[in-house]
């Protein structure tokens, strides 16, 4: 969990980019000169529409810039934290040097970003891959300075060894219900971080104002109020508000989906600090199972189906729920909401947050009431943990060509909207 819940300044595509054009730059050092970018499909097409932290421009080719002149690679996902307000100008000036390529022969479900950046001394080279700062190597003038070059892509994206796959949902829920209270204390700073977006976003009407539109409906109530607040986070973190997130699974709006709510509905219910953060706990860790399941970058929606998995078992927590409960919740918000797809990071993804936000919190009463989609309905099989396997199977072997297909249409929509600008 610790390797996986960190603050990230930013939504992470564009993050992760500037942060291995950082690593390349900080390894030869010197002024950045030129830059080229090679990336994966879903990097690229999936984070045109966010707002950047530290500057009022949009999109990859200014994010790999700004992360030639200002990034901080040993900041990692809070890469942009020193970004000067002078600095916005030199990466202006370096963008006409930036040149952004896609592999689109790239089959994985990772993240693959490779970046060679020339300075006045010399050209730096370097590989992310699978996570967001996961550094695979490094080089300086064609020579190796730290990691290991690659046998194949694949290896090197490769989440089906990944330890957390190991577990099942109730040893997980066994975890999060008997850690040690002082181990779990650090998920303080999810709350402080993912309640600041939330409120900075629903006090300023940020983005397309979704989380404060929320108010305007006159059913009010915890759950709407939970909704409500995941939403708002999302629009000051896609409008590039320079707050971080407490990202889960290198996801900031999947680290604000699986926590706010919670928070929210805690503070409802009136439960105690310690149950809260056992909660989340709970959350987190299923919500960085199922990224390791259906693929860190996937055709699914990882707020509507990883963290909603996540925020109905952590509400049933909350609610003094057991094992078949937290079954039944799962199963439920895996037979209501698969099948929502990722088109990319964007303003509307508060929408998408909301909606997961009531769905898992609606999964979890219904289960506490003994109502659950049974097994045979649709995808949904007999443990939530069997359903889990089927649908990762879903996401890996029959929704990579849909993923594909989506990016080319929305990449080449966006290349026919920018040749009618120009």
């Amino acid at each position: 969990m610790r390797s996986e819940v960190k603050p990230a300044l930013g939504c992470t595509g564009p993050v992760a980019v500037a942060f291995a054009v950082a690593v390349a730059k900080d390894a030869v050092g010197g002024v950045p000169l030129k830059v080229r970018v090679l990336m994966d499909k879903d990097t690229y097409v999936k984070n045109c529409a966010v707002g950047i932290p530290g500057i009022d421009m949009r999109g990859i080719p200014i994010a790999s810039a700004l992360g030639a002149v200002a990034g901080d690679s040993r900041a990692g996902l809070e890469v942009f934290k020193k970004v000067k307000p002078d600095d916005a100008e030199k990466a202006k000036a370096l963008l006409p040097h930036v040149s952004i390529e896609i592999k689109w022969d790239f089959n994985g479900v990772g993240l693959f970003i490779e970046t060679w950046v020339e300075t006045d001394r010399g050209a730096g080279h370097a590989l992310i891959a699978k996570k967001h700062d996961q550094v695979i190597f490094t080089e300086v003038n064609g020579k190796l300075v730290s990691g290991a070059y690659p046998s194949s892509f694949g290896e090197v994206t490769d989440e089906t060894r990944d330890p957390i796959r190991s577990y099942s949902i109730e040893d997980i829920r066994t975890f999060a219900l008997n850690e040690p209270l002082e181990n779990l204390l650090f998920l303080r700073e999810a709350v402080t971080l993912n309640m600041a977006l939330a409120e900075q976003g629903l006090q300023e009407g940020l983005g397309e104002k979704f989380g404060y539109g929320f108010s305007g409906i006159p059913i009010k109530g915890g759950v709407l109020k939970a909704k409500s607040m995941a939403a708002s986070a999302a629009d000051a973190r896609m409008s590039g508000k320079s707050l971080p997130a407490m990202s889960c699974a290198t996801s900031g709006n999947v680290g604000i989906t699986a926590s706010v709510p919670l928070v929210v509905m805690a503070r409802e219910l009136g439960t105690s600090e310690e149950k809260m953060l056992r909660a989340i706990a709970l959350s987190f860790l299923l919500t960085i199972q199922i990224k390791s399941y259906i693929g860190r970058y996937s055709a699914l929606c990882a707020c509507a189906i990883a963290s909603s998995i996540g925020v109905a078992a952590g509400m049933v927590l909350l609610l003094g729920g057991g094992a078949n409960q937290t079954d039944g919740a799962i199963r439920s918000v895996i037979g209501s909401t698969l099948g929502v797809l990722c088109d990319g990071a964007k303003h509307g993804c508060a929408l998408k947050l909301s909606v997961a936000a009531g769905a898992a919190i609606d999964s979890a009463f219904l289960a506490m009431q003994g109502a659950s989609i049974r097994n045979g309905d649709g995808f949904v099989c007999e443990t939530a943990d069997e359903t889990i396997r089927l649908m990762s199977r879903m996401a890996r072997e029959g929704l990579g060509k849909a993923d594909e297909t989506m990016c080319r249409l929305i990449f080449e929509r966006d290349q026919r909207k920018l040749a009618t600008q120009n």
